[in-house]
């Protein structure tokens, strides 16, 4: 759990860089997902029983949100491409957490 939680105060903070880089014009989405992430990140260190799975469905959500918004973005995407690679992180934990759980 505690794994779970890092990574997904990781992804906030990844989310609080991009309106911080670039402003919040444009960058809603982001600003909802990291307060999200953030409130999953207390809910499941914690030790909140369902905080993997809706870990899982929110962040899959979000993926896929990024994954089909991606070539729109007007600004430098390495943030977002970092944003996947915790994102699967994330998927992996939470799906590993819930075949144990």
């Amino acid at each position: 759990m505690t794994l779970l939680s890092l990574l997904l105060l990781v992804n906030a903070v990844l989310h609080g860089v991009i309106v911080g880089r670039f402003g919040i014009k444009g960058n809603v989405p982001p600003v909802a997902f990291g307060f999200i992430y953030s409130a999953l990140a207390i809910a499941v260190f914690r030790g909140w029983p369902s905080g993997s799975l809706v870990t899982l469905v929110v962040t899959t959500f979000g993926l896929i949100g990024l994954a089909l918004n991606f070539r729109k973005l007007q600004h430098d995407t390495t943030i977002e491409k970092i944003i996947f690679i915790v994102g699967g992180a994330i998927l992996l934990c939470a799906a590993y957490l819930l075949l144990i759980g």
